[in-house]
């Protein structure tokens, strides 16, 4: 008995599913006009917006967690980073005069969030601050990392003088050499102020 039969071989893929096929020679081609100026328009929106929050104050004056046990209520805390704040930083002063109407001090360990500044105008409040007469930009603490770093203050808890203005602490005038805080000018990097180093 003899067996014949036909080999079967697999049958090859079609060869144009493999073959690359350049659409166009430069892809911006692919858009037309109209698209492309709705990008650019897109475009410009955005950078136009990331300019206008770039130059406008951290927002500032949300309730924070210090992270640390109830303070003191004479103490000064700066508590870096909070995750509660769009500046990562979260401030409690003492309470140094009569609440306004309306106004609220933070219970507990909390603080408000506040963030570096220039001047008043560099300190935007948020809407559900409990802080109702605003923000000053002034000195909070004199000792430790953030020593002579100006920060949004809320006006509820600190008595402003008439000037408008917060006083800068004599331990914060550069120009004294017994100032050792690290954030004076001329002191990071100076041999005579060895913690600065």
């Amino acid at each position: 008995m003899s067996c014949t039969g036909t080999v079967m071989t697999k049958p090859s893929p079609p060869s144009a599913l493999f073959v690359v096929v350049p659409l166009t020679w430069v892809t911006t081609t692919i858009l037309s006009g109209a698209m492309s100026g709705r990008r650019n328009v897109v475009l410009l929106g955005t950078l136009l917006c990331a300019f206008l929050v770039g130059c406008t104050g951290e927002p500032v004056g949300r309730i924070c967690d210090l992270g640390t046990e109830s303070p003191a209520a004479t103490e000064v805390v700066v508590a870096s980073p909070s995750l509660d704040c769009v500046s990562r930083t979260c401030l409690r002063v003492p309470l140094s005069r009569e609440l306004p109407p309306g106004g609220s001090f933070p219970a507990g360990n909390n603080g408000l969030c506040t963030a570096e500044c220039s001047a008043d105008e560099d300190c935007d409040r948020v809407p559900e601050s409990p802080c109702v007469s605003g923000f000053t930009c002034g000195v909070a603490v004199t000792v430790g990392p953030f020593c002579c770093r100006k920060f949004c203050i809320c006006k509820d808890y600190v008595v402003v003088p008439e000037s408008g203005q917060l006083t800068t602490p004599k331990a914060c005038d550069a120009s004294n050499n017994d100032n050792a805080c690290c954030n004076l000018s001329g002191r990071s990097g100076n041999s005579a102020y060895p913690l600065c180093q």
